[in-house]
């Protein structure tokens, strides 16, 4: 046996090619015993290839600057597997692949190849997983508008609990999306806590296609043991199969695990670390305030007349980009569309061109609303571009009222980076590109195998895509939205410099989605909407403010609110300034300039949860910051609740050394911060301060 550590970890490498996973200290001796290697593979037909004289044979461990090459080998199937353990310095992260090999004469049908699998989780032969009450699994639900939603379980409420003294007996529980919308249903990480012990163990997944991540407790009384596995390429993933030729190679998508000492917060709060490092884009300098004329503003109907008084007000308030979003492009020959991203007619006497010269005369940089998947039927790109340039599948194009660009397609690639040109060459430095629709299980059109083949493939194409525009245009910022946050998978997140956390149009929701999104993305990331004059949906066409909306706004309330949930991630500024009255306007503006002032602490943070987390819909008092190193950055808020007085325990965070040095609120409520206890006093609901407390 070879032992390797990583953090807190202790990896040993069984001479029989079984890999367990403990702290370091632990007995080796009572780790689980198992036949499983850490991953699952299966060719049609057949069951998972196990460790035995027929299946998997350990073959070689070697050391790398990084970490660990396991390879495996199976004469009987005829195929080797190399699993890379990379050892993310700085976290208690591993992030694996696996790449299998046919070193037959004949091709294998793959029904199963999973990107991780970690067995002997919570294991302790005095306390079995199903006696530990302490024991928690804790998964992330993901929704249009209503995006980073924690819940909690026991193990036995998800199906998780023995019934048999046969070491045969297994029970599972899996959560996954299926589709291109990868964060359609869950983010793809799991964390389960096991308090008896100290210990929070995670494991993540990526890429923007159908993946699973499943929970399996084996053995029943006798030989009890609780795995967690990562999966891309399984057949139950919409029908995933892939052909692999003698000679030919298939490598996963990258899955992510490990464990801390500590909680759920300590989990999350190292995959923030590990994310940090592995991003390939990011801002360089400071985290700039971004308005947008999307939500709560013009709603995809922009304009001269309606854009120029914009630029002044968001100059005005202190915002350095300006994004005209959708309804600036036109297809060929039609008033409207996407896919061929030429601009509308409305701007023949003000061409778009001279819209941008006013935003950079207003010292801003241009933004544009892109979503360069995606194309209207009526489109130039739908029908010129070849018999390849749409995904299909059962030789139908997928979609009904728009279809979806094939990345592999050559000529697709080609006609969009032209269009990308033609933005760039116009002044515009930042693009928005969104993602409205799910491919659903995939294509068959662009693939080996599959049609869930063909989702990893088109979305692997697609941000090639993206990487070569980065390469050409690195002053570009590219901000990733999928109808908000419904394709932010690490895969994804790693290559934008700004990620949409959601869609949500009403303000009390915000601070839900807020902080729950600091679980999953680098809060310096995590783009947060800011609409504090709001022209709802509703009246969208005919929005001008009467009597009663301005005396409802007068007080400043919501605008303090609405700028307080976006102060720890990137502010997102929205809404009617160009109708705004004075004084809201001036709560704007000095919450931009204390925004400014903070934000170089963003990148460096940490979230800290002083009373947990805040379900969507809920009304409470509530509080979530972030922790960079001597400094507490802390939004307080009331969510529309009764009590209006609330007491904050900081003791984890603060001691008797430590002072307010700033503080942004609407002046309707009062606090005091003494010893370790935060006391906040709301005189009205729906009422938000921001602080700043240096800390000794």
């Amino acid at each position: 046996m070879k032992t390797y550590t990583h953090g807190k970890m202790c990896l040993n490498i069984h001479d029989d090619g079984r890999l367990t996973v403990a702290q370091n200290g632990a007995d080796k001796d009572k780790l689980p015993e198992s036949n499983r290697p850490p991953f699952k593979l299966k060719i049609s037909g057949g069951q998972a290839i196990e460790l035995r004289e027929s299946g998997f044979a350990l073959d070689s461990v070697s050391e790398n600057d990084n970490g660990i090459m396991l390879e495996y080998v199976s004469e009987k199937y005829g195929l080797k597997v190399e699993c890379k353990l990379d050892f993310v310095r700085g976290t208690g992260v591993i992030a694996q692949t696996n790449k299998v090999t046919n070193i037959s004469d004949k091709t294998v049908k793959l029904t199963r190849f999973s990107s991780a699998f970690v067995e002997g989780i919570a294991h302790d032969p005095c306390l079995p997983w199903y006696d530990n009450e302490s024991m928690r699994v804790h998964i992330c639900h993901n929704k249009w508008q209503g995006e980073a939603q924690w819940q909690s379980f026991k193990p036995y409420e998800i199906g998780l609990y023995p019934a048999s003294t046969h070491p045969w007996e297994r029970a599972s529980f899996s959560i996954g999306t299926s589709g291109s919308w990868s964060t359609a249903n869950f983010y793809p990480l799991a964390v389960i806590e096991d308090g008896a012990h100290g210990v929070s163990w995670f494991m993540e997944t990526e890429g923007s296609h159908n993946w699973n991540i499943k929970f399996t407790t084996y053995g029943g009384y006798s030989e009890p043991s609780f795995s967690l596995e990562a999966q891309s390429a399984s057949e139950n993933n919409g029908g995933w199969y892939y052909d692999l030729k003698p000679g030919e190679e298939y490598t996963t998508e990258r899955a992510f695990w490990g464990f801390v000492e500590g909680n759920f917060d300590d989990a999350v709060r190292e995959m923030i670390k590990f994310k940090r490092i592995d991003a390939s884009a990011h801002f360089e300098n400071d985290i700039p305030v971004i308005f947008n004329v999307y939500m709560d503003c013009i709603w995809g109907s922009p304009s001269p007349e309606k854009l120029l008084p914009l630029i002044d007000r968001a100059r005005d308030a202190g915002c350095e980009y300006f994004i005209i979003d959708g309804g600036w492009s036109r297809t060929e020959g039609a008033d409207h569309g996407i896919g061929d991203w030429i601009p509308r007619d409305m701007y023949k006497e003000m061409p778009l061109e001279e819209i941008v010269k006013r935003i950079n005369a207003a010292g801003m940089k241009a933004g544009i609303w892109t979503e360069l998947d995606s194309v209207t039927a009526n489109a130039y790109g739908y029908s010129k571009l070849g018999k390849d340039a749409l995904l299909k599948r059962y030789d139908s194009v997928i979609g009904d009222w728009s279809a979806f660009y094939n990345f592999k397609c050559e000529a697709v690639r080609e006609y969009l980076a032209k269009r990308v040109d033609e933005l760039y060459n116009m002044g515009f430095r930042y693009i928005k590109n969104d993602y409205n629709k799910s491919t659903g299980i995939g294509s068959d059109n662009n693939a080996n195998g599959s049609c869930a083949q063909g989702n990893i493939e088109n979305a692997n194409a697609f941000y090639s895509f993206i990487d070569e525009l980065r390469e050409k245009y690195p002053d570009l910022v590219i901000e990733n939205c999928g109808s908000g946050a419904l394709r932010d998978d690490n895969k994804a997140l790693r290559r934008f410099e700004v990620q949409s956390t959601s869609d949500q149009e009403l303000y009390l929701n915000n601070v839900s989605i807020a902080s729950g999104s600091m679980t999953v993305m680098p809060p310096e990331k995590a783009g947060m909407w800011a609409y504090p004059y709001p022209a709802h949906f509703e009246v969208r066409e005919n929005f001008a403010p009467d009597e009663d909306y301005i005396r409802s706004m007068a007080d400043g309330r919501e605008t303090v609110f609405n700028m307080v949930s976006a102060m720890c991630g990137v502010i997102f500024l929205s809404g009617r300034l160009d109708t705004c009255d004075d004084y809201n306007f001036e709560l704007v503006r000095r919450g931009v300039e204390q925004y400014k002032k903070i934000r170089g602490y963003i990148k460096q943070s940490l979230p800290v949860y002083p009373c947990g987390r805040c379900r969507i819909n809920e009304k409470r008092n509530y509080a979530y910051g972030l922790l960079c190193g001597k400094r507490l950055l802390l939004g307080v808020w009331n969510i529309n609740c009764e009590d209006k007085h609330f007491e904050l325990d900081l003791s984890k965070y603060v001691n008797s050394g430590k002072v307010v040095s700033d503080y942004y609120a609407d002046g309707t409520l009062t606090y005091t911060l003494k010893e370790d206890k935060l006391v906040v006093d709301f005189e009205k609901k729906s009422t938000a301060m921001f602080l700043e407390i240096e800390l000794a």
